[in-house]
Order: C-alpha cells, then structure tokens, then sequence
C-alpha cells in the first residue's frame, strides 16, 4: 500500500456495536472508515466521495442491503462490496454474490478474517 495513499471504507452497518468494532479494527490498520447506519444513504455518499470499498450489511432500515448492492451494480459503480450478514442461508449467499458482491462473510464474524478478506479485495 502506498504510504501516502489510505484507504477508504465505508461501512453501511445499523448496529452500533458492530460499527464500532469494525471502524476499530480498520482504523488500527491506517484505513480511513465512514459509518453509514441507512440503506438510502450508501448511494448518495457513494456518489459524492470516492471509497476503496463497501463492507454491507443485508439487513439495513429504509432500503436494505440486497436493493443497495442491486443499484450500486446497475450503476456500473466499480466498488469491492464485501457482504456482512447474519443471513447465513445458502440461498441468501447465492443471492448477494449472484448480485455482484465480491465476498460474503456471516455474523457472527471474527473482526481479523474481515479485515483479511478486505484487503484482499483491495489487491493489499
């Protein structure tokens, strides 16, 4: 990774808790982290700022998870999205990766293999 050159994740969780314990482990790391709690606001912000990556939770008020990542890809938005949920049916796997996300980890997650997992998706 550059030196001078951090990376930006935006992180589109609703639980606090688990925002905050993703922010953590990311920021440990030098990687620059924006929390969005709303479906409906992941859009936006990705329109109006440049991010590395989108790590996705599924189950998110106002527009959910899978609706966010069906837009991002009809907008030919080139982002990594990794996949967050607790939905751990392989059919809602099959969905989210058929839909264009780059990886899908289930809750309960270990915060290392998410990191991990990202910075893969990043070429790191």
């Amino acid at each position: 990774m550059d030196a001078e050159k951090m990376n930006k994740i935006l992180i589109a969780e609703d639980d606090a808790s688990i925002s905050r314990l993703i922010a953590y482990k990311f920021e440990k790391e030098d990687y620059e982290i924006k929390v969005i709690e709303a479906g409906d606001k992941v859009l936006a912000e990705i329109k109006s700022d440049s991010y590395d990556a989108l790590v996705l939770d599924l189950m998110l008020p106002v527009l959910d998870g899978m609706q966010v990542l069906k837009r991002i890809r009809k907008a030919e938005i080139k982002l990594p999205i990794l996949v967050l949920s607790a939905k751990s049916q392989e059919e809602d796997i099959l969905k989210a990766l058929s839909a264009g996300a780059d990886e899908y980890l289930t809750k309960p997650f270990r915060p290392d293999e998410l990191l991990l997992r990202v910075k893969k998706m990043l070429g790191d």
